[in-house]
């Protein structure tokens, strides 16, 4: 009986040592170690002045189908115009979707400092055929196209007589280059050294019922020059087109003076060279 009272105090007392060293190790502070992403806090870092980057140049905005007329005149040439300029590719899609372009608008793609290639400004010159006046005159007096890309865009204006009648388009010409000058598919093409001193060259249309058609300046050449008229828009009803002819107007004498001519079937014109300029036109041998 002793001994098992002895046992049961011994058996206390273990189990109170026990619950002390329990106790003990609970009441530590824990070690050391890493902390959980999730319990950590951020730190607030001192920056100073903040001094913000200056950014890049803006991307221009990508151009989409657009329905025909989408635009008005002021708002396309504000794209024309916006810095940083849109892509010549993008430019082209744009503007043949709103073709027939105004005067304005055409003039502004002119007058733009990121030159379209000469390929697409032909093509937007093509669909907006034909030509405000004051755009085939601007376009012949800047680089912006290849010759043979002009030419194409001013052989398309040939054929729309009423669109031209009783205008002028004017480009100054040296003695020492020559050049040529288009109107409502017409040209004059001098050669080199072949104006008595450099002059102001012109294309008049005449309003008449007829083809007629003024180039100037006035008096004589020091070489032939060729002149080309176009007949795209003359009723040839019952005519065989080689025997047409140009001639000019005699002012001394009232009538019109028989010069020839080499006539291009394929492209409804005729050329012909001369020494000196006054009224021409085209009829029947």
């Amino acid at each position: 009986m002793k001994r098992f009272r002895l046992f049961r105090r011994l058996l206390y007392a273990i189990c109170l040592c026990t619950m002390a060293l329990f106790v003990a190790s609970c009441s530590e502070e824990p070690a050391s170690g890493p902390i959980s992403p999730f319990e950590a806090k951020p730190q607030r870092q001192a920056l100073g002045k903040v001094r913000p980057l200056p950014r890049k140049s803006d991307e221009a905005a990508p151009v989409k189908s657009l329905a025909k007329g989408a635009f008005t005149d002021d708002q396309l040439i504000a794209i024309i115009n916006q810095q940083p300029a849109l892509s010549t590719g993008d430019l082209k899609k744009l503007l043949l979707s709103e073709s027939p372009l105004s005067e304005a608008v055409l003039l502004a793609v002119l007058k733009r400092d990121a030159k379209m290639s000469t390929g697409d400004l032909k093509a937007v010159l093509l669909a907006s055929t034909p030509l405000p006046v004051a755009v085939e005159e601007a376009i012949q007096h800047t680089d912006h196209m290849s010759s043979g890309d002009l030419q194409t865009a001013m052989e398309a204006q040939a054929g729309f007589g009423s669109h031209f009648l009783g205008t002028t388009v004017s480009k100054w010409m040296t003695n020492k280059e020559g050049g040529d000058i288009w109107h409502g598919g017409h040209r004059i093409k001098f050669p080199a050294g072949a104006l008595p001193q450099d002059a102001k060259a012109a294309i008049e249309i005449s309003p008449s019922n007829y083809v007629q058609v003024e180039f100037l300046p006035d008096g004589w050449f020091n070489k032939e020059v060729l002149v080309t008229i176009s007949y795209k828009n003359v009723d040839l009803t019952g005519m065989d087109e080689k025997s047409l002819t140009l001639a000019w107007y005699d002012d001394t004498t009232g009538e019109w003076v028989d010069v020839g001519g080499k006539v291009d079937t394929k492209k409804k014109w005729i050329t012909a060279k001369v020494w000196h300029f006054t009224q021409y036109t085209i009829s029947l041998r």
